[in-house]
């Protein structure tokens, strides 16, 4: 399996959530809708698997920093270490939170993206990329 194609698939669930979390009442604020959408999210799709060896486990919320948190573990051919490394997953993260229109909501509030990869295999971590404003403007 390709890890670019895994960190694309990753790419494009992150894309579709945010674009889904966006179609809802204007009534809410940008932080009840995103607390709420998220826990709805995590009760109706989670853990979701988006690719061969990578599954979604969840997306959370995290008000004090707003951050949109995605928790994912990786097995199989995508459970590598080395791999990760050499695919540089913080570049192809900030070039798709750039590049994305679909969460521009997100990114005028000056939301952060927090993306935490875990080995099913090691119990460790394999990539913990963190997108802020100062990444995507």
């Amino acid at each position: 399996m390709d890890k670019k194609i895994v960190l694309a698939s990753l790419a494009t669930v992150f894309v579709l959530t945010c674009t889904s979390m966006l179609t809802t009442s204007c009534q809410e604020s940008l932080e009840e809708r995103c607390a709420r959408e998220s826990k709805e999210f995590n009760e109706k799709k989670c853990p979701a698997k988006v690719a061969d060896g990578v599954m979604l486990d969840s997306l959370v919320f995290e008000r004090e920093s707003h951050t949109l948190h995605y928790y994912y573990t990786f097995s199989g051919i995508a459970d590598d270490p080395k791999a990760m490394e050499q695919m540089n997953p913080r570049k192809i993260l900030i070039d798709e939170v750039r590049n994305s229109t679909s969460i521009k909501t997100y990114k005028d509030a000056k939301y952060k993206f927090h993306y935490t990869y875990h080995s099913a295999s090691r119990k460790t971590i394999l990539a913990d990329v963190i997108v802020t404003e100062k990444d995507y403007k």
